[in-house]
């Protein structure tokens, strides 16, 4: 439940708020954590553990602490964070040895636990917890020795890699929310701050929906189903790298439930885009009221909500529609902000014009202001990208194909005329008859693979082989790495001793950035689209679970962003079930050939017919 060293310590600091503590100071070695004899402290001034609270509270598994007390509140008054009794597990996730040092008026009180030892304890026994070689007073991060609070020391810590402090610092600000004036967490001496991460467009401060308010803090208040709520929204100028931070998390007394997510919302191409760039947070503290099991709404490793509960029917559909209501929102600002940045470019270059050149028509004017408009909406357009764009169009205005192309697209529908520009764009405006002859060729492969699709080919070799041939049929973005790759083998991070971890259909890499080899990997599994005897072939919950689980082997293995694609026609209801599954730095996502086809074959038409009349022209205008 805590596979990672971020949930570890996060669990370790809500103890040390549990226990009214002021401060957490933890310490990590990045850069060191897999050398032997590696540790990782975590020591706050709470209240500290007596001998008793040691033996009767901290080490009984499974405590209802809020049931115990009749409260969810501290001796302090805050909103407790603990409930099951399980979180003090942990440590488990990240080391084999757990040391604890705790002092309190009444003296100090030490103890280890092995791992290794309470699992091999008989069952129905009690685990004799050992004492450590414990000497030094409990003191904070300069050394002030402390009159009471804990320290719990974790070490033979098994991480399969390292972790960046950055990467860190920036997850734990995100998982906590806390008052400052209340509780600081400090991280190797410095103090972690707040999570806030620079945005293009933020709501509530620059939108917001109809009977919605503000608060003095700039966040967002609304009421669902009489449940008080709080949110903002943001959205980057450039896609998140860190697919951790992609998504609205969720709070509940100043501590993440629910890890970023988009509340499990259905999404078609421009949701798929948009998700790369949106941000935020959401704060709903009555997500972890009560005191009993029953009532709670959190699952045990206490950063997922238990979204099959149907009390959260009615936020999650409120989450939906404020996300729809969000993308929608910020995808008409960006776009005016584009287009206003594009026309002040065309004034400028019309400007710069000779005075006879200046002559433009005011048809001609109003073709050009209709073309920066279709640029402007074309979905995710970098604003650099679009400026060089426009600049081509007024340079080779004079060009009569141009104009012709100008008018071409100017008389169709304005849907058709933003794809248009986007391809042109992509393509750009020279050497068409190699343009035309590439397209021609991509068709006719596209139209292959369409066959192979309805006939009912296997995925192996058919299909393999000729996406092997044409890996652009799966994403024109991407390169391919390899195909039946074993995963042992990509040479990234990995070790020679570990066991086999299986094959994949295709591998694909995204970059690079320096100084990495590769940004971001794409895992492809295909499956056949119908079987030899024409009906749909439906994937069945195996096959998706064996497509999980590669991805969750190459996410553990390498460092890199993760996108798993599986491409099917049909899937069982269980199989369905199990593609609801998320996972930390991996984005899983499901299309058909159907969708697949139907994308990459209506880009290269698009662009054949232009190119197509640009090449005819130059050959009766030699």
């Amino acid at each position: 439940m805590y596979p990672s060293v971020t949930s570890t310590i996060a669990e370790l600091i809500s103890n040390a708020w549990d226990a009214d503590a002021k401060n957490v100071w933890v310490t990590i070695p990045f850069g060191k954590l897999r050398e032997p004899g590696a540790q990782i402290t975590v020591v706050d001034d709470g209240l500290g553990m007596t001998f008793k609270q040691a033996r009767d509270q901290y080490l009984n598994v499974g405590r209802k602490r809020r049931v115990e007390l009749g409260s969810d509140r501290t001796k302090k008054g805050r909103k407790l964070h603990g409930r099951k009794g399980i979180g003090k597990l942990a440590a488990f996730g990240t080391a084999k040895i757990l040391e604890c040092h705790t002092i309190t008026h009444k003296g100090l009180v030490k103890f280890r636990l092995d791992y290794d030892k309470i699992r091999n304890t008989k069952v129905g026994s009690d685990y004799p917890v050992e004492l450590p070689q414990i000497t030094e007073p409990l003191t904070d991060s300069v050394g002030i020795q402390l009159d009471h609070g804990t320290c719990i020391i974790l070490s033979e810590l098994k991480l399969k890699r390292n972790i960046s402090e950055n990467q860190f610092r920036r997850s734990m600000s995100r998982r906590f929310a806390l008052d400052t004036n209340e509780m600081k967490i400090h991280l190797n001496g410095s103090q972690i701050k707040r999570f806030d991460y620079e945005v293009e467009f933020k709501f509530p401060r620059d939108a917001k929906p109809d009977g919605v308010k503000t608060t003095k803090d700039g966040w967002a208040k609304e009421t669902i189903d009489s449940k008080s709520v709080r949110w903002w929204i943001g959205f980057t100028e450039r896609p998140l790298k860190d697919q951790s931070l992609q998504g609205i998390s969720v709070l509940a007394r100043g501590k993440m439930v629910q890890r970023p997510f988009l509340f499990q919302r259905s999404q078609g191409v421009k949701g798929q885009l948009g998700q790369e760039y949106i941000i935020g947070e959401v704060q709903a503290d009555w997500l972890d009221e009560g005191k009993d099991i029953d009532q709670d709404r959190i699952q045990a490793n206490r950063d997922q909500l238990q979204l099959e509960d149907e009390e959260l029917d009615v936020f999650m559909r409120w989450g939906q529609s404020l996300l729809k209501w969000a993308l929608q929102t910020r995808n008409d600002l960006r776009k005016d902000k584009v287009e206003e940045n594009l026309n002040e470019l065309l004034s400028e270059l019309l400007d710069q014009l000779s005075p006879l050149e200046q002559q433009l028509s005011p048809l001609e004017l109003r073709q050009m202001r209709r073309v920066v408009k279709a640029i402007s909406m074309i979905q995710e357009l970098d604003i650099k990208e679009g400026k060089k764009l426009v600049q081509s169009v007024v340079n080779a205005r004079s060009d009569s194909i141009v104009r012709s192309l100008l008018e071409n697209i100017d008389s169709q529908e304005p849907d058709f005329q933003i794809e248009v520009w986007n391809i042109i764009g992509q393509f750009g405006l020279i050497d068409a008859r190699r343009n035309q002859t590439i397209i021609e060729a991509r068709l006719k492969a596209i139209k292959e693979l369409q066959r192979f699709i309805n006939e009912g080919a296997r995925e192996v070799p058919t299909i393999h082989k000729h996406i092997k041939k044409y890996p652009w049929l799966i994403d024109p973005r991407w390169n391919l790495f390899g195909d039946e790759i074993d995963l042992r083998k990509l040479g990234i991070n990995s070790e020679p001793s570990e066991p086999d971890p299986g094959r994949v259909d295709f591998v694909f890499a995204l970059g690079p950035s320096r100084p990495e080899i590769h940004d971001e990997l794409l895992l492809v599994e295909i499956k056949r689209a119908t079987d030899s005897d024409g009906k749909e072939h439906s994937v069945s919950r195996g096959e998706v679970n064996k497509f999980i689980g590669y991805a969750q082997d190459l996410q553990e293995r390498y460092s890199y962003r993760i996108t798993a694609l599986m491409v099917a026609q049909k899937y069982t209801q269980e199989a369905q079930k199990a593609r609801s599954l998320t996972m930390d730095g991996v984005n899983f996502l499901y299309r058909t050939w159907d969708q697949m086809l139907l994308e990459t074959n209506r880009l290269h038409r698009d662009w054949l017919a232009v190119t197509e009349r640009r090449a005819k022209f130059e050959e009766t205008n030699p």
